[in-house]
């Protein structure tokens, strides 16, 4: 068979054309395999976790202020009685008997204040009736305060201390010592239910000559 140079080298050509063209096209798909062996898609970066709201702890408040209350307490003992006056060197029964007095007349914790300032005295003021009756009044004036009713429709209060201090008021009109609403609750805020009703009675007899400041935690004044 005669064979065509020309035809035999297009054929050969061919043939080499596509075994070079199939291995490229096989190595190809083998680099690609290979190269897509291990690799992980690439992910998007995760969120950063919520921040979790941390709870703001209470501002502390401020605590409510103690409770005031006169009925607790305890008087200290009353001081003896001491030398009497005829003999010059004391007073007699007079510091026992204004420390039986306060215990009397006063609130248990106004009165344990009264007491512990007349025994804190030395002996020459024990017997100066000034310096313990301001004994007295300084634990009054240290007592707890009561409410005051409220007035309803122009009515004037008819709470306990505005009863008796109307009254005392009445009663001292137009003397000089005559006290005030104010002055008047301040000091019976202090006094026991006895005490209250003794410093009415004293200022019964004595608004002109001592006033309300003279009658306080005073039982039988004369």
């Amino acid at each position: 068979m005669i064979i065509d140079r020309t035809s035999f080298f297009l054929a050969l050509g061919s043939l080499v054309a596509g075994g070079a063209g199939g291995y490229y096209v096989g190595d190809h798909g083998l680099l690609n395999e290979s190269h897509a062996v291990g690799v992980t898609e690439r992910q998007p970066p995760l969120a950063p976790p919520a921040a979790t709201p941390v709870a703001m702890s209470a501002s502390p408040t401020t605590p409510p202020p103690p409770v005031c209350d006169d009925t607790v307490g305890t008087a200290g003992t009353c001081p003896a009685p001491g030398y009497s006056s005829d003999e010059g060197e004391g007073c007699g029964a007079l510091p026992t008997k204004r420390c039986q007095d306060f215990k009397q007349a006063m609130k248990p914790r106004v009165a344990e204040g009264a007491v512990a300032c007349l025994n804190a005295l030395p002996p020459a003021q024990r017997c100066d009736l000034n310096r313990m009756n301001l004994c007295g009044h300084t634990a009054l004036m240290n007592a707890c305060p009561e409410p005051e009713g409220a007035a309803v429709a122009g009515v004037v209060p008819t709470d306990e201390l505005t009863t008796r201090c109307t009254s005392i008021a009445q009663g001292c009109s137009g003397t000089a010592f005559s006290p005030s609403m104010r002055e008047c609750r301040a000091t019976l805020a202090g006094l026991s239910t006895f005490g209250r009703e003794q410093i009415a009675s004293c200022m019964r007899t004595h608004c002109a000559d001592k006033g309300l400041v003279g009658c306080e935690a005073v039982i039988d004044a004369k």
